[in-house]
């Protein structure tokens, strides 16, 4: 084991708040100590974060939940977003404070060892990202329209080569994008040629127009690369 992976009990760490008399201000994530005396005007008694010090509170850094029962050393019940989220606070003190050691606990047994409650929070990072890829690849694909609304004319969706925040190559067409298992859509520019979308959440290997998530909008010429929409 490396010297600086020191193994803290929960009673231990505890000691570590950074009030009179403790030996210094810690805070554990995933079950990593940290010390984080630098940024005590953070997390010092009665600071904004305070709550963190002296122990792992890794589920509130994602619920917001700093009581006692949702300052804990556990990722039930979190998203795979949370857990993308989760893992650059991880970051975030890696970065910026001193690593001591791992906490005895959910995470690392009394030998410093992960547990399965690590290992899954692990795949759930992994997940996140995963979920952050394929949103990268349906905005690349389906990249959002321009869109404008007002209460006395309804509203406009229209595309362009910079709709969507990127340049490209090609216009598009203004189409419902719903994504799969979601009832709720957005404007998308859908290309009406080019390679095919391949789909990873479905076995089919279609895109542009053909693909499945894709309405036409009401009332809308579907080869228009602008649609108004009713006030309503």
């Amino acid at each position: 084991m490396d010297p600086a992976d020191h193994l803290f009990t929960k009673d231990e760490l505890s000691k570590y708040d950074g009030k009179e008399g403790s030996p210094g201000l810690y805070l554990a994530i995933l079950g990593l100590v940290y010390d984080v005396v630098k940024g005590s005007k953070f997390y010092e008694a009665g600071a904004g974060y305070g709550f963190f010090a002296g122990r792992d509170g890794t589920k509130a850094f994602m619920t917001g939940d700093f009581t006692e029962e949702g300052l804990v050393d556990e990722v039930t019940g979190l998203s795979p977003q949370q857990m993308l989220e989760l893992e650059k606070w991880v970051k975030f003190y890696d970065e910026n404070y001193t690593y001591k050691g791992k906490v005895i606990g959910n995470f690392y047994d009394a030998s410093g060892n992960p547990t399965d409650a690590l290992n899954s929070a692990v795949e759930g990072i992994r997940a996140g990202h995963s979920e952050e890829a394929n949103r990268a690849r349906f905005k690349k694909f389906f990249p959002h329209c321009n869109s404008h609304w007002s209460e006395e004319t309804g509203g406009i969706v229209w595309c362009s080569e910079n709709s969507g925040g990127d340049k490209r190559e090609w216009i598009g067409l203004p189409r419902k994008f719903f994504r799969p298992g979601q009832r709720s859509h957005r404007c998308a520019c859908v290309r009406t040629s080019g390679p095919p979308f391949d789909d990873p959440e479905s076995e089919q290997n279609v895109g542009d127009l053909a693909y499945p998530g894709l309405k036409e909008y009401d009332g809308c010429d579907p080869t228009a690369v602008r649609c108004e929409l009713p006030k309503s």
